[in-house]
């Protein structure tokens, strides 16, 4: 009779150094990607295409990369090192097509690429992340995380809109694949050659009510992805100024996320904050719509970006928490229910574009969709 290999140990004590060395690869990471991705959409509504086409651009990458998880979650032993090369070589050569490719193939290759880097990149990052933290520091260490992400795209946008207008869009998505290549090479030589996950997908063991909190996670993330350059972009054609309001967006949402994630290690209680960020959120979302003049917009995407970037950090530590003898199947089932979520309230969308709503017509989706992630157990 074979027996069955022993459990691994819930968590690793972790190595400050590491998880720097990690953050470090995650911001280069960031940099790089919010210096030119901020500015996608508003690129190719400017060639000019039509925004309902542009919008294909992130349909086509989450429903990639919700594939992309499918084929990675088999059980099977993944290295690290090598899934996270194909994800930052694909991700790389996105830029370049954004830089080099006529608009209408770049909704599909750039959309694909970025897909494919999604699940290759971040299933072994999260991972690697999830490891390093315990029950005492795990909502501080996440949400630093999000906060590394968001306080890079505080600078990112504001360099990349000021090249967009000084030496044009060209030369910024160049750099762009530039800088992720030069990650490339960071990651191959932090990530150990023999370390390795076997991803499951596992919505059982996560629950129905975190999965669905999971959805509007996902929603929000995809419906913001085109409401926010767009809505910004026909109130100010600058780019300049596009990347400042970018930034400041950014600044709002990384300062919520390592105040609440601190306060939370500190009072041991999480689910307050599942509750406080989507009901603040809400009133957010219905200034954003009616807003029609920059001012009151800017102020009420940034009063959304503190608060819609409360509850996600808590779901997943919470779900973390509860599945902790499990980081690749915690990671995969979250990228799979993330990216099909996009995928759908996307869509969603689109149906609200054709039907003769306008932009501003999305936050009222996603008022309504972040309400799910309140449902989080």
């Amino acid at each position: 009779m074979v027996s069955a290999p022993p459990a691994p140990p819930p968590f690793r004590v972790s190595q400050r150094f590491r998880y720097r060395e990690l953050l470090g690869l995650v911001a280069v990471q960031s940099f790089g990607n919010q210096m030119t991705g901020s500015f996608w959409i508003v690129y190719l509504v400017s060639r000019p295409l039509d925004f309902r086409v542009a919008t294909l651009l992130w349909v086509i990458a989450f429903l990639t990369a919700a594939l992309g998880v499918l084929l990675m979650a088999r059980g099977r032993p993944i290295h690290a090192r090598t899934s996270m090369t194909v994800g930052l070589a694909t991700m790389a050569a996105g830029h370049f097509a954004f830089a080099f490719l006529p608009a209408n193939w770049v909704v599909l290759v750039g959309g694909m690429a970025f897909g494919i880097y999604l699940p290759l990149f971040w299933l072994p990052m999260n991972s690697l992340l999830v490891r390093e933290t315990s029950p005492a520091n795990r909502a501080g260490r996440l949400a630093g995380v999000t906060a590394t992400f968001t306080t890079v795209a505080v600078v990112a946008p504001v360099l990349g809109g000021y090249l967009a207008v000084t030496v044009g869009f060209r030369f910024l998505f160049s750099l762009g694949g530039l800088i992720l290549a030069a990650n490339l090479i960071r990651a191959r030589r932090l990530v150990p050659r023999e370390e390795s996950f076997s991803y499951v997908i596992n919505l059982r063991r996560m629950g129905s009510r975190t999965a669905l909190a999971f959805a509007g996670q996902g929603g929000v993330d995809g419906l913001l992805s085109v409401a926010t350059p767009l809505g910004s972009f026909l109130l100010t054609r600058d780019s300049f100024a596009l990347g400042l309001l970018f930034a400041l967006f950014s600044l709002a949402a990384g300062i919520a996320a390592v105040v609440l994630g601190r306060v939370s290690d500190r009072v041991k209680v999480r689910s307050p904050f599942l509750l406080l960020g989507p009901a603040l959120s809400v009133p957010a979302c219905l200034l954003a719509f009616a807003s029609r003049d920059l001012g009151s917009f800017v102020f009420a995407i940034g009063w959304l970006s503190m608060t819609s970037v409360v509850a996600p950090s808590f779901i997943y530590t919470i779900l973390v928490d509860r599945m902790e003898d499990s980081i690749p199947a915690v990671t995969a089932t979250r990228e799979f229910i993330l990216n099909t979520s996009r995928s759908v309230a996307l869509f969603a969308g689109l149906i609200v574009l054709a039907f003769g709503g306008d932009v501003y017509a999305l936050y009222l989706l996603v008022g309504g969709v972040i309400l799910l992630e309140a449902l989080a157990k």
